[in-house]
């Protein structure tokens, strides 16, 4: 394991857990907190970009390279329609949906790089995708089940 490969593995794994924060914080209503988790996100462009420019010099397989493309373009999606035009596509399923679909995609794309570096670093990065899961159904709970 090079030292790349422990960048994206720490990269990946704080890439869920912020995520899972934001919700978090959104369910306790600290927009704060959510901005600053959000920012921090944003920032780990910088060391996913660092290993993307390794892989690609290494010549690592054209799959690996291709689930850099889906979080990239994820994360510059999230940066122009949060932070840049402010746009809130979240509230409408047709521009909610398709966010959605690319938000996975670069989510499993982390999952499938990880498992490339090796198992453990897979499983790592699947159990963090959990836990983000897990502060989704948190931050719907009360809309998935509604009081009667």
């Amino acid at each position: 394991m090079t030292t790349f490969d422990f960048m994206f593995g720490l990269s990946a794994v704080a890439f869920n857990l912020l995520i899972a924060a934001i919700f978090i914080a959104q369910k306790l209503g600290r927009e704060k907190l959510v901005r600053t988790f959000g920012i921090l996100w944003l920032w780990l462009i910088i060391p996913l970009a660092l290993v993307f420019v390794s892989y690609w010099q290494q010549g690592r397989e054209p799959r690996i390279l291709l689930s850099f493309g889906f979080v990239f373009f994820y994360m510059l999606v999230e940066l122009l329609l949060d932070y840049v035009f402010k746009f809130d596509f979240r509230s409408k399923p047709i521009t909610h949906v398709p966010y959605i679909l690319l938000e996975y995609m670069a989510l499993f794309s982390l999952i499938v790089v990880a498992f490339a570096i090796n198992q453990a670093w897979g499983i790592i990065v699947a159990i963090c995708f959990w836990i983000l899961m897990g502060s989704l159904v948190t931050l719907y709970w009360d809309k998935i089940f509604k009081k009667r």
